[in-house]
């Protein structure tokens, strides 16, 4: 462990990693050859192509090790703008909300979970729309931040707020759109840009600029009421919201992350200079979720002050 250092040099891709299935990757491959024939017809619809793959979460097995959590949670199922929600919760004492990344499930957190049961507080986590347990089959982080409001106004107060790579966003948007509570935060493998991402995907699936340009228009088209103002792709960035965090925040990165590079965090940093960094080494971008140490830093954090 340590407070700062550089990242390694790698080709970071949070939709192609070198940790993909080879299914998954000839998949990524076939459909850059579908983007490649439409995009050059009509860059407009091959737009609308791409939304639909950008806001369809993959789907993988649950590993054994989240079966304990699983089996021990008290389980709801809320209704949230026309979607059933599955909320979990462990324990008693004041409430931790954890937002999980995009593919992921809320059982992720089971080491997190059992530490901050241990240490007196009560752990809530949901399972995005289109992931887990939960209903439908896609999603958007507009979507997801406004279940993470539902979810906080249902199971608060809310105490802390910890969040995970793509949850990490939402969450921050949450703060800023909706007011969800800041007064301890903690993010674990945060992205700087929604930019950034758009075109990760694009790069992943061999995308044209102009089709990934159209791609984002439809977004905003089809999206343009979801709040009460009309939205930029920019101002959904961690590197905007961040600033709306009022209280403690904690960055928590990996040096050899292959999905969200460390210069993310020593972006948010530069933008944040009042938060704390703790790097770490040879973890990646999940495992970090499970590290005794990074565990023990997030919930001393909660607890001071």
């Amino acid at each position: 462990m340590s407070e700062s250092g550089n990242s390694v040099s790698s080709k970071a891709n949070p939709f192609s990693n070198h940790q993909l299935p080879l299914g998954i990757r000839l998949f990524l491959y076939t459909a850059g050859v579908m983007f490649s024939v439409i995009g050059s017809v009509s860059p407009r619809l091959a737009g609308k192509i791409a939304l639909r793959f950008f806001m369809t979460p993959p789907s993988y097995p649950v590993p054994r090790r989240e079966s304990a959590v699983c089996d021990s949670a008290k389980l709801e199922i809320h209704e949230i703008n026309g979607e059933k929600i599955a909320v979990r919760s462990w324990g008693e004492g004041p409430s931790v909300l954890l937002c999980h990344g995009w593919g992921g499930r809320g059982t992720q957190f089971f080491a997190l979970i059992e530490g901050l049961v241990e240490a007196g507080y009560r752990a809530v986590a949901f399972d995005a729309p289109a992931h887990g347990d939960s209903s439908g089959s896609r999603t958007n982080m507009l979507e997801v931040t406004r279940t993470i409001a539902s979810v906080a106004e249902r199971e608060g107060p809310i105490a802390a707020v910890i969040g995970h790579s793509f949850g990490c966003g939402t969450a921050l948007l949450a703060i800023d759109r909706y007011d969800l509570p800041s007064d301890k935060v903690v993010l674990f493998s945060c992205f700087t840009d929604t930019l950034w991402i758009t075109e990760q995907f694009a790069e992943a699936f061999g995308i044209s600029d102009s089709v990934i340009s159209a791609m984002r228009e439809e977004a905003m088209r089809r999206f343009v009421h979801h709040f009460e103002t009309p939205w930029e792709w920019s101002q959904l960035s961690p590197v905007n919201t961040i600033k709306q965090v009022k209280g403690d925040l904690l960055l928590i990165h990996d040096r050899q992350d292959l999905e969200v590079p460390y210069k993310h965090a020593q972006k948010l940093m530069e933008i944040a200079p009042k938060a704390e960094l703790l790097t770490t080494d040879r973890l990646g971008h999940k495992k970090i979720l499970m590290n005794k140490q990074c565990i023990e830093a997030c919930i001393e954090h909660i607890r001071r002050g």
